[in-house]
């Protein structure tokens, strides 16, 4: 198990750090599906359950999370650690790995991390170890204060709706449309729409011959807001 550890360590951090996350697939799932943190929280848990019949092995990495641009990137971080960061879960069998805090993460904004889970094969072929995930899922991690909130505005950009958040805490966008001027609900994207992080934006493509968007439909962390949008 040292063996395989070391190896997977090797081959698998640089990669990860250029990957977009992505959404829980294949026969592992990961309860809770989105973690909070207070600041000073000393630690909290995840369930990994391999529902398939075989023994999994996957490897386990938190990366700080930001958005530039609109886009995701992933970087190295020292405030929290996932422990174990390989294991082996048999088949139908549950695994609690743990988040631990390594220093204060106390800030005016709320902080905002992604787990990533690989499965990967637990063998080398003839030429030695290649890099080949069989899964990947993302999960996100939040640790902030309780009052953190977002603040979110909607402007046109040319051929895009993008949607700022300048609050302190980020959003999480579910069933998002877009109002023509009759207040008509044109379908963005249904289901998860995305999360805007604090400072942070997202935005969607919009083709204007298919009419003046008005203002966007969205439910924010649970609420729906209906959001003016704003020439820019």
């Amino acid at each position: 198990m040292c063996i395989m550890i070391k190896r997977f360590a090797v081959l698998f951090v640089p990669v990860l750090l250029t990957l977009a996350p992505s959404l829980m697939a294949g026969q592992l799932t990961v309860a809770p599906i989105r973690l909070t943190m207070s600041p000073t929280q000393p630690n909290a848990t995840f369930t990994l359950t391999n529902g398939s019949n075989k023994d999994g092995f996957y490897q386990l990495q938190l990366f700080a999370w930001e958005q530039k641009g609109g886009e995701t990137q992933l970087k190295r971080q020292q405030d929290l650690v996932i422990t174990p960061p390989v294991t082996m879960i048999p088949g139908n069998s549950d695994q609690v790995v743990r988040v631990v805090r390594q220093r204060p993460t106390v800030s005016d904004k709320e902080k905002s991390y992604r787990l990533i889970i690989s499965e990967v094969p637990d063998t080398e072929s003839e030429r030695g170890a290649q890099l080949k995930v069989l899964l990947r899922l993302s999960v996100p991690v939040f640790v902030g204060d309780k009052n953190q909130t977002h603040a979110l505005t909607v402007t046109r950009q040319q051929d895009r709706l993008v949607i700022r958040n300048s609050g302190n805490g980020h959003a999480r966008l579910v069933n998002a449309y877009w109002l023509d001027d009759k207040q008509q609900p044109r379908l963005i994207r249904k289901g998860l729409a995305g999360y805007v992080l604090p400072d942070s934006d997202l935005g969607f493509d919009h083709d204007p011959r298919d009419g003046q968007p008005t203002a966007i439909s969205v439910i924010a962390n649970g609420k729906k807001l209906i959001l003016p949008v704003e020439e820019e």
